[in-house]
């Protein structure tokens, strides 16, 4: 294999290939450090196509640069054989996928790893960036151990996927709708492909592989198409965690979780009910600050030596700035001294002030309390009420009704949750019809207020029919 002359840096080792291009370890001379150089392979000669798919990986991964689960690029450019080129921060093999093959995660360690790509993935789409290619061996470990999600290598623009003449996939991560054609890409795509690539972390293989069976792509595709999402038959995983998985697998885009934040959002519940630390979801803030003045501004102070008389005494001049005459000096010196004795006389009156009071202390012995400001005070977020939720069977069909205690508010929302499919949805209605084949049961959780005020109410206890 070649190695590509790139100026400011050398070549260290080979760490892998793609589709059509390398990524290889470079050490860069200034600043100096490690980095991984992604650069399209020399037997290649790119069609437009793919050289349109590099330069928007580049862009996309430069746009989200800043998240800490995304691996970010350093810089770009063409070595000195005119081949493309991206540099990234590097992250030491084997790859989150290659790991997990070998030993699963713990339950925590997956709800875990599970909030923080679900965090990289909903601040791509927010940035009208879908990955479309999300799987385990594109998930790179830190040298923190923290994941970091990579290769935008077939990431399109929301905006824009619909109109791609093909589209790239890995069919064990892929969804029925882009493998048989009805999507290019979407955020339900992504989030069925964040689900399948949880699920691996649990159990080592992708959803729909065969332990010992057919894993053809032919006979792959017939599961992902037609068979229901398995569990992870983990004795140690939660049933929610499952019914969450389950649900970010389903055949149906609108029966999955509708955004990749919703399913950190359950993640983070799930942590909570197992009685872990919750993860951080790291989403870009839209909270702004107002400018401050630049009182702390670096500025440069004189340097004098110690002992030395001509800065130790009052008035002395810096280097290199004229004095004025001694004579000048004196009635300076002598207002100074002035201003001195008076700021003396005022502290003492002070303090005399204080002990005739009683020492600065209240009545009962102590320091007075300290009132905090307005600026200063904290808004807590006080937590919406459970919603009741009753049912009735009418024939062929049960319906769920639900109430706010002491009313709803303008902007309300509910999820609803089947109990045992674990199929939700958000809707501003508060009542449900389902068809009656056996017994439905369902649970209610009231969402109120937008951004930071947001919250949402404990889920009700859940209310069967039939």
């Amino acid at each position: 294999m070649s190695q590509p002359q790139i100026p400011g840096f050398t070549f260290v080792q080979h760490l892998g290939t793609g589709g059509f291009a390398d990524v290889l370890l470079y050490e860069q001379e200034w600043p100096r450090q490690r980095v991984a150089v992604k650069v399209v392979r020399a037997d290649l000669v790119l069609s437009e196509r793919e050289k349109e798919l590099f330069r928007s990986e580049a862009d996309a991964m430069a746009r989200l640069a800043d998240h800490p689960y995304i691996v970010s690029v350093l810089t770009a450019g063409r070595t000195t054989d005119a081949r493309p080129y991206l540099v990234m921060r590097y992250c030491p093999p084997p790859d989150l996928g290659a790991r997990v093959r070998v030993t699963p995660l713990s339950v925590a360690e997956t709800l875990s790893t599970g909030v923080k790509l679900a965090s990289a993935v909903e601040t791509a789409h927010r940035s009208g960036i879908l990955h479309r290619d999300i799987k385990p061996s594109n998930v790179l470990v830190t040298a923190y151990s923290e994941p970091a999600l990579t290769d935008f290598g077939i990431a399109g623009l929301v905006h824009e996927v619909e109109a791609e003449g093909e589209v790239r996939m890995s069919y064990p991560w892929a969804p029925p709708e882009m493998i048989d054609g009805r999507s290019h890409g979407s955020v339900a795509s992504d989030v069925y492909s964040l689900g399948a690539t949880i699920w691996n972390l649990l159990v080592g293989r992708s959803p729909f592989a065969a332990p010992h069976g057919d894993n053809s792509d032919r006979a792959l595709v017939a599961r992902i198409l037609h068979a229901p999402p398995p569990a992870t038959q983990r004795p140690d995983v939660p049933p929610a965690l499952d019914r969450l998985l389950q649900q970010c697998l389903a055949k149906d885009p609108s029966h999955r979780p509708q955004s990749a934040l919703e399913v950190a959002r359950s993640l983070q519940r799930i942590e909570a009910e197992l009685g872990f630390a919750r993860t951080a979801v790291a989403v870009e803030s839209s909270q702004t600050y107002a400018a401050t003045p630049s009182d702390d501004a670096t500025r440069v102070k004189p340097v004098s030596l110690a002992g030395s008389q001509s800065s130790s005494r009052p008035g002395a001049a810096a280097p290199g700035v004229a004095s004025e005459p001694a004579a000048a000096d004196a009635p300076a010196r002598g207002r100074g001294w002035m201003w001195t004795a008076a700021a003396v006389a005022v502290a003492a009156a002070v303090l005399v002030g204080l002990f005739v009071r009683g020492g600065g202390k209240d009545d009962q012995g102590g320091v007075p309390p300290v009132t905090p400001s307005d600026s200063t005070a904290v808004t807590e977020t006080v937590k919406p009420p459970t919603p009741s939720v009753t049912s009735a069977v009418d024939g062929s069909k049960v319906r769920f009704d639900w109430v706010v205690p002491g009313g709803a508010q303008d902007g309300d929302t509910f999820l609803w949750q089947e109990s045992v499919t674990g199929r939700q949805q958000r809707t501003e209605a508060t009542s449900l019809t389902l068809p009656h084949h056996g017994k439905r049961c369902l649970e209610v959780t009231l969402l109120r207020g937008v951004g930071a005020t947001s919250a949402q109410s404990a889920p009700s206890s859940p209310v069967c029919a039939g």
